[in-house]
């Protein structure tokens, strides 16, 4: 690690400049349950009998990507 990120590190520590906030660290571990799909088959998309389509919802922002 070079000086410049250490450096960086180091302030970061100190100061909390890249933590997240109470309520950002709340979503982040708050679970949603995800929505499950189960369709019959219909001859053209190979459906597995006891497998789902899931949707999970919502999108999480993590390390400053979405």
């Amino acid at each position: 690690m070079g000086i410049l990120e250490s450096l960086k590190k180091a302030t970061e520590q100190a100061t909390g400049i890249a933590r997240p906030r109470k309520q950002e660290l709340a979503e982040f571990v708050k679970m949603k349950k995800p929505l499950e799909f189960r369709f019959k088959d219909d001859g053209l998309v190979p459906n597995h009998p006891f497998w789902p389509f899931v949707v999970y919802r919502g999108r999480r922002k993590v390390g400053g990507t979405i």
